[in-house]
């Protein structure tokens, strides 16, 4: 099997990244070889993240969608949440472990409950401390628990609500929300609770990247979500203040969202391009991380990567089996910035399982030895990895700082990678 067949069948952002931001690329490979890094390491091109969030804002505003910025794929990160929140932008969290790693930055969060639920005994500190714009709730029970929560408070919460219809397609273990035929209903019944009020819909994933077409397509749960906004206004007299469709958001999403109808969006890895319609097409927004890992040890005609983020790698779900694609990426590997580019190797990564390692396949002409940096263009989803987060800055022209080695949480990391305090964070917040 030929090296460039198995390279268009899986997601991999490696020879776009070697095209569009090769000097990320080497940047990556010289912290690591002079120790200012080590393996198992995301490294983020921090200018870049800021020019890719005005390209995505500067098209929100001209399609008039507002948009919550997701953290969970880089980590939590402060210093990148913080070049995008300095645009404008509230972030969106994902579970609790996201809400308080956002929070403690003192960056603002203004939609929570969606992917995952508020835990009955986090409720009040996510009313008291966060104050979120909406909070989603997949069930009758979970907005009685709010509205009590709020009530004691003395505030009214906002809340949006997740139908779901035959057809519509979820993710697995991202299940919830409310049936379609019986929505109006527990939407009366919330509403009729004194301290929150369903101000609109959302559903996840709205759109998706079509790999026979090479175009991004809305999802029948994005239909679901207008037909249930329609009928709550004309069935109940509701006021939608918010039909949130995420997934895939982008600068170049943002005309499909407004032409269909949506209010907002949810960015994540728009700001790092790496949605899977920029494995396809030159998009505005340029790759601004790799992976960044180093031989062990070889076995035979295999040599093997220390692991910590693979199992976590978002790949793209194709039109191919599993056991085809059998997740085969590309791999960058050497010890000399300059020429690493040149010496393209055959990997293989498993999402899902231990990585301990993961496989490097070698041939004849490959000089491979241990040690050397490895350098993948895997789609990040750094909250559920065991990778640390490098921060660079001037990276473009080629006076690159290391801002700082950050973990999955965000804490910023000092001497034997005990965690710094947030204030000390803060002030590198704001000097950046």
């Amino acid at each position: 099997m030929s090296r460039n067949l198995w390279t268009v069948v899986v997601l991999d952002f490696l020879e776009v990244t070697i095209r569009r931001n090769p000097n990320l690329i080497k940047t990556a490979v010289e912290l690591h070889q002079s120790g200012k890094i080590s393996a198992n390491t995301v490294v983020i091109d921090l200018d870049t993240v800021k020019k890719n969030a005005q390209f995505i804002r500067s098209s929100a505003e001209k399609y008039r969608i507002l948009n919550y910025f997701m953290t969970k794929q880089y980590g939590r990160n402060p210093l990148v949440s913080e070049i995008i929140a300095d645009l404008g932008m509230k972030a969106v969290a994902v579970d609790m472990e996201d809400v308080r790693c956002v929070h403690k930055y003192g960056i603002s969060i203004g939609h929570v409950g969606h992917l995952s639920q508020i835990p009955k005994n986090d409720i009040e500190y996510v009313l008291k401390e966060i104050e979120p714009e909406v909070i989603t709730v997949f069930t009758i029970e979970k907005a009685r628990q709010i509205s009590n929560i709020a009530k004691k408070l003395g505030i009214k919460q906002k809340l949006l609500v997740r139908p779901v219809a035959k057809g519509d397609f979820f993710y697995p273990n991202q299940d919830g929300g409310f049936p379609e035929e019986h929505i109006l209903e527990a939407v009366k019944t919330i509403n009729s609770f004194p301290n929150v009020k369903v101000a609109g819909v959302t559903s996840f994933p709205c759109l998706r990247f079509n790999l026979l077409t090479r175009r991004e397509e809305t999802l029948p749960n994005f239909d679901t979500v207008l037909r249930v906004a329609s009928r709550l206004e004309k069935d109940l007299g509701l006021e939608i203040e918010q039909i949130n469709t995420p997934a895939d958001t982008s600068s170049k999403t943002m005309k499909i969202l407004a032409e269909k109808g949506s209010t907002h969006g949810e960015p994540g890895h728009g700001f790092t391009g790496t949605t899977p319609w920029h494995a396809f097409e030159d998009l505005p927004e340029i790759p601004t991380w790799v992976y960044v890992s180093e031989v062990s040890h070889l076995l035979g005609n295999t040599a093997f990567a220390f692991g910590g983020n693979f199992m976590s790698a978002d790949m793209c779900i194709t039109i191919w089996t599993y056991q085809y694609q059998a997740f085969r990426v590309l791999t960058l590997v050497g010890s000399n910035p300059e020429t690493v580019i040149e010496n393209k190797i055959l990997g293989q990564i498993v999402p899902g399982y231990f990585d301990y390692y993961a496989p490097i396949y070698p041939i004849e002409e490959d000089k491979v030895e241990v040690g050397d940096t490895v350098v993948y263009g895997v789609r990040n989803q750094v909250f559920a990895s065991r990778a640390k987060v490098a921060v660079v800055s001037g990276i473009q022209n080629k006076k690159a700082k290391l801002l700082g080695i950050f973990d999955r949480t965000g804490n910023m990391l000092g001497k034997d990678d005990i965690p710094l305090n947030a204030s000390e964070v803060k002030n590198l917040m704001e000097n950046v």
